[in-house]
C-alpha cells in the first residue's frame, strides 16, 4: 500500500498497472492533430470536447419517441424516428440506452440513429485527444471528459475517455468529487465509467460503491465495472460476466469472451455468442454450466491486461521496389496512425501473411520457402518452422500455438515445433482459413463453399455456398458470433454472412482479398490490385485508407 503525501484517502497500487505498460503515442497523437489544424495544450483540448458536448433533449420526450420505436404501427414508427433524427446529439444519451433495449426493433432502429447522428465524428482524433489530457492532467479534465462521454461515437473513443477519466480522477490525493458522484448519474454510460475510473485510479475507500454497481440495472454498467475489477482478482465478478452474456450484443461482449477462454482453456464450451434471444441464452447457459463446475478453481492470475488499439498497421506486399541498384521484393512492415513507417524489411522468399505476436515479433508466412517464421522488427529470424507445404496463411492461436494454412492441408504446430493439429485435402482447393477459439476449424475452398469442422474429430458442423474466391492470397476473418467476412474479388465487395450463410452486410470494395474485423467493430479491407488498404465503420462509411507501394497481400491492425 501508498499514502500520498497529506493525503486523506489511501490509494493502492491497483493491478490494471501491473500488466506492461502501452507505448507512449504522445508525439504520434500530437502530430495527428497538428495535421488537422488542432491544438494540444490542455485548454484546447478541453476546449475541444465542450464543442462537442451537447444539451441533452427533454428526457420524458426521447424516452417516450424511442419506445415508439418498437409500435406495432409503421407510420408511427417511422415518425417517431424522424424526430430523434432531427433532435440529434441532445437525444444520443437515451439512443445509446436504447441499444440494449430488450425489443429488437427498438435495439435495431436505435443503433442506425446513432450512426447517423455520430457520422460526422472522428474517432481518431478522439481517442488522441483524451490520450493527451491523460498524459497533460489539466485543471477540469474529470467534468470535460464525464460530460462528453454519452456523445463518443464508438467503444474506441468511449474505452480511452475511461482510461484518460482514470489518469484524473484523483487530485492532491482525493478522488474528484465529480468522478464519485457520477457513480450514481442517472446516464449508464457515466456511472460505468466512473466506476473504471476510480478503479484505474486505485482509490481504495470507494471501491464498496463501485461494486455495488455490480448489481446495477443496466448489463452495460455491469459490464463496465466487473471488466474494471478482474485485474484486481476479484472472483465475484465471474458471474457478472457470465450472466451479461444473456443480455448483451457480441460487439460489446467480445472482450468478456477474451477473457473466459483464457480461463477456461480446453474446458471451454463449444458455444459463439448470441446474436439473438436464443443464441444468447444458450450462450449464457453453456458458460453458467462451466462457472458451476470449476468455479472454485479459477486462476484470475492467468489474466493479461489487453493491449490497447494503437491505429498501427501491419502491411505483407509484394513490392518489386528498386533501393539503390537492389530489387525488393517481397515486405513486411507497419504503419503508425499517421501512415509513417514504424519499421520495414524485406523477405525474399515471397511473404503472403504475417500477424504481429508481440509488440517487436512478427509471425510469417513465406510461401517460396515453405516456413512460416518468427522476426523481430529488423527481419532476424527468431523462430522458424517447416511446414512441409507452401503457407498461404498463418495464425498465433491464444494458446501460444501456430496455425497454418495451406491449399492441401491444415496444421498446428505447438511451442516446440510439434504438429499437433492437421487436416489433408488431396484436392489442394483450400483457399482462406481460420482458426476459432472454440477449436472450430473454418475454411473455403475453390469452389466457394465455406465448412466449418470440430477440429478434435474433424466433423462437418456447418457448410454452406459463398462463392468462388478466385485469389489465392488474402485472408477471411471470423465473427464472435459465428458470421464470417468473405472477400469477393470479382464482385468487387466483401461481405458478412451469418453463422448459417445468409448475407447480413457488405462493403464495396474494388478486388478485395483481405479482410478483418477490428475490436471497435471496424472492418479493414486490402485489394492487391488496387494497392489500397480501406477502413469501414459499422455503418458502412470509410474511415481511413492507404495507398501502399506494392500488392498487398494481407493487412491487420493492432
Amino acid at each position: 500500500m501508498m499514502r500520498l503525501p497529506g493525503a486523506a484517502c489511501v490509494i493502492f497500487f491497483s493491478t490494471i498497472a501491473l500488466a506492461q505498460a502501452p507505448p507512449d503515442t504522445t508525439t504520434r497523437d500530437q502530430n495527428l492533430l497538428r495535421e488537422v489544424g488542432l491544438k494540444f495544450d490542455g485548454a484546447a483540448l478541453l476546449d475541444y470536447f465542450r464543442a462537442r458536448t451537447f444539451k441533452e433533449a427533454d428526457p420524458k420526450r426521447v424516452t417516450a419517441l424511442i419506445k415508439q420505436l418498437g409500435d406495432d404501427d409503421f407510420p408511427t414508427r417511422e415518425k417517431a424516428f424522424t424526430s430523434l433524427l432531427q433532435i440529434g446529439p441532445g437525444a444520443l444519451v437515451g439512443i445509446k440506452q436504447a441499444e440494449s433495449d430488450k425489443d429488437i426493433e427498438v435495439r435495431s432502429r436505435a443503433s442506425e440513429l446513432r450512426q447517423r447522428i455520430e457520422a460526422k465524428a472522428d474517432p481518431l482524433i478522439q481517442a488522441a485527444s483524451a490520450r493527451l489530457i491523460a498524459k497533460i492532467k489539466p485543471a477540469g479534465a474529470a467534468e470535460v471528459l464525464l460530460n462528453y462521454l454519452p456523445y463518443a461515437p464508438d467503444n474506441t473513443v468511449i474505452d480511452e475517455i475511461c482510461k484518460a477519466l482514470g489518469a484524473v480522477a484523483v487530485k492532491n490525493g482525493q478522488a474528484e468529487t465529480i468522478v464519485v458522484a457520477a457513480l450514481g448519474d442517472k446516464a449508464a454510460l457515466k456511472r460505468g465509467a466512473a466506476a473504471e475510473a476510480l478503479v484505474r485510479a486505485g482509490v481504495k475507500e470507494q471501491l464498496p460503491k463501485v461494486r455495488a454497481l455490480l448489481k446495477d440495472a443496466e448489463p452495460l454498467v455491469r459490464l463496465r465495472v466487473a471488466l474494471a475489477l478482474v485485474p484486481l482478482k476479484d472472483k465475484d465478478v465471474l458471474p457478472v460476466l457470465v450472466d451479461v452474456l444473456a443480455h448483451l450484443s457480441p460487439d460489446q461482449l467480445w472482450p468478456v469472451e477474451d477473457m473466459l477462454w483464457r480461463l477456461a482453456g480446453d474446458d471451454a464450451p463449444n458455444v459463439p455468442l448470441g446474436a439473438t434471444d436464443a443464441g444468447r441464452k444458450a450462450c449464457h447457459d453453456a458458460w453458467k454450466a462451466w462457472l458451476d463446475k470449476h468455479e472454485g478453481k479459477i486462476d484470475l492470475a492467468k489474466l493479461d491486461r489487453p493491449q490497447p488499439i494503437l491505429g498501427q498497421t501491419l502491411i505483407v506486399q509484394l513490392s518489386n521496389r528498386i533501393v539503390g541498384a537492389k530489387r525488393i521484393s517481397g515486405e513486411v512492415y507497419e504503419l503508425d496512425m499517421n501512415q509513417k513507417p514504424l519499421w520495414r524489411f524485406e523477405v525474399s522468399t515471397y511473404p503472403v501473411d504475417a500477424q504481429m505476436v508481440a509488440p517487436d515479433k512478427v509471425l510469417i508466412a513465406e510461401f517460396q520457402a515453405g516456413r512460416v517464421t518468427e522476426r523481430d522488427t529488423k527481419g532476424n529470424i527468431k523462430w522458424e518452422k517447416s511446414v512441409g507445404g507452401n503457407p498461404i496463411g498463418v495464425q498465433r492461436l491464444p494458446n501460444g500455438n501456430t496455425f497454418v494454412v495451406m491449399q492441401n492441408r491444415l496444421a498446428e504446430f505447438d511451442a516446440s515445433g510439434k504438429e499437433v493439429f492437421t487436416l489433408v485435402r488431396h484436392t489442394h482447393d483450400i483457399f482462406r482459413a481460420r482458426k476459432v477459439r472454440n477449436g472450430d476449424v473454418v475454411f473455403i475452398t475453390n469452389s466457394g463453399q465455406l465448412l466449418r469442422i470440430d477440429s478434435r474429430n474433424q466433423k462437418v458442423l456447418k457448410q454452406f455456398q459463398v462463392g468462388n474466391v478466385p485469389v489465392l492470397f488474402g485472408s477471411i476473418d471470423v465473427l464472435p458470433t459465428g458470421g464470417i467476412l468473405v472477400p469477393h474479388f470479382h464482385e468487387n465487395r466483401v461481405v458478412e454472412y451469418d453463422a448459417d450463410g445468409k448475407q447480413v452486410a457488405q462493403f464495396p470494395v474494388q478486388w478485395p482479398n483481405s479482410v478483418v474485423r477490428l475490436p471497435n467493430g471496424n472492418t479493414l479491407i486490402a485489394s492487391q490490385n488496387t494497392r489500397r488498404i480501406v477502413e469501414f465503420d459499422a455503418a458502412g462509411r470509410e474511415v481511413w485508407s492507404y495507398t501502399a507501394d506494392g500488392q498487398v497481400f494481407n493487412a491487420r491492425k493492432r
